[in-house]
């Protein structure tokens, strides 16, 4: 049998699923915002660090979401604490995506012109994610099924539903 690594690869491209996009599932982003993160800051602050984890992050909409949610709530706070997402995915290209943070303007449609204004930077067609939401997240090659989960990663009883 001779061994083809173009097809190996081709194949594992085939196979991991990178749907995704901003705010994506309206209804889950609503509860994340109005149940957990609430809770996630309650008695916490600026000697205090919140932790999320985002496996599967693949491009990273999704975390950049939930990174807006937890910037926002932490403009509410008089001492916010210090917030790590921690943004993992097995696919090396998706994540060079996620940590460059530029979408082409279509993509972010989900998102309400006041958040794309204060979070994003035109720039000749593609929008960049502000810095302020990119400190908040580390972008690093990670495999569930190799790997065991992280540990010390914030959680409320909400988030287990």
């Amino acid at each position: 049998m001779q061994c083809q690594p173009d097809e190996a690869t081709a194949l594992f491209r085939d196979l991991l699923i990178n749907v995704t996009s901003f705010f994506r599932d309206p209804e889950a982003f609503d509860a994340l915002q109005t149940m957990v993160i609430p809770r996630l800051f309650e008695g916490r602050g600026a000697a205090d660090t919140v932790r999320v984890w985002a496996p599967g992050c693949a491009t990273g909409e999704e975390v950049i979401s939930i990174a807006i949610m937890l910037r926002e709530h932490m403009d509410t706070m008089r001492t916010p604490p210090r917030v790590t997402i921690f943004a993992t995915d097995i696919d090396e290209d998706a994540l060079a995506v996620a940590r460059a943070g530029c979408y082409p303007a279509p993509m972010l449609e989900g998102v309400s012109p006041e958040r794309r204004k204060r979070f994003f930077t035109g720039q000749s067609g593609s929008f960049v994610v502000a810095k302020e939401l990119r400190d908040l997240c580390v972008f690093s090659p990670h495999s569930v099924l190799r790997d065991p989960p992280f540990s010390r990663m914030d959680s409320s009883p909400a988030a287990t539903c």
